[in-house]
């Protein structure tokens, strides 16, 4: 049986079963330890379903083994194609309902300016030149973006505790994080990143995984595009700067 529902099973039996010793203790023993005791279990159980419900669906290492291999899979796909050019993280409204990577096939100095989103493909075409042409990926960041309750807002302090719900909360990858932004330039300090690179040629695009949660969320709240200029690691504090591409 999953956890998730042994956690309901055993919740709904400790409130049943505290229900009738606290009625029984209560109403004809006249005893106040056994009523007291039957409060105490009611308690346990409303703690158990608690547990239940906030215990996840998937177990985090099935997660983690998803995550791997769906990385390693873009991984052998970009090599194959030779790229090494930046990505650049679009927000939703320019791709099609989500936050999105693009990866030029061309080294391209300016960012895209597409008409309309850009459609639901690997391969798109998001200029008016012929070579204006890249790969549209999703990756850990756009589908996190897509599971908060709240879209963040350019506001310094949105982004930062959208991040901080992330990170610290959601998935528990860091202590801390502190945001701070500069004209074009936002940086990010994220303080004991528990989020280790494996080094693989998708690094060199798309920046390691923990930048890449962080860039699909800026670009998100900023609605504009961005791409990581630099990124990390000193004395425990893990440092992201990305560029806001106007």
């Amino acid at each position: 049986m999953p956890i998730k529902g042994s956690y309901t099973l055993l919740g709904l039996g400790l409130i049943l079963m505290g229900v009738l010793l606290s009625f029984v203790s209560y109403f004809i023993l006249t005893s106040t330890p056994l009523t007291a005791l039957g409060m105490s279990t009611i308690i346990l159980g409303i703690v158990s379903l608690a547990l239940g419900k906030g215990h996840p669906e998937i177990p985090p290492e099935a997660s983690a083994l998803m995550w791997k291999s769906g990385l390693e899979n873009i991984s052998a796909i970009i090599e194959e194609l030779g790229l090494r050019s930046k990505a650049v993280y679009l927000p939703s409204s320019w791709a099609s309902g989500k936050p999105q990577a693009l990866l030029p096939l061309h080294s391209n100095p300016h960012p895209p300016k597409p008409d309309k989103p850009l459609p639901k493909r690997l391969i798109v075409k998001y200029g008016s030149n012929p070579q204006d042409m890249g790969l549209l990926v999703t990756t850990p960041g756009s589908t996190i973006a897509d599971t908060l309750r709240f879209k963040p807002t350019a506001m310094h302090g949105d982004l930062e505790a959208a991040l901080s719900s992330v990170l610290t909360g959601m998935t528990n990858l860091a202590d801390d994080v502190r945001v701070a932004r500069n004209d074009d330039k936002v940086i990010i300090e994220v303080s004991n990143p528990r989020l280790d690179s494996k080094d693989m040629w998708i690094d060199e695009c798309l920046g390691s995984p923990l930048a890449s949660i962080v860039a699909s969320m800026s670009a998100e709240a900023l609605n504009k595009p961005v791409a990581i200029e630099r990124e990390g690691c000193e004395k425990g504090k893990y440092t992201i700067e990305l560029s806001v591409l106007e």
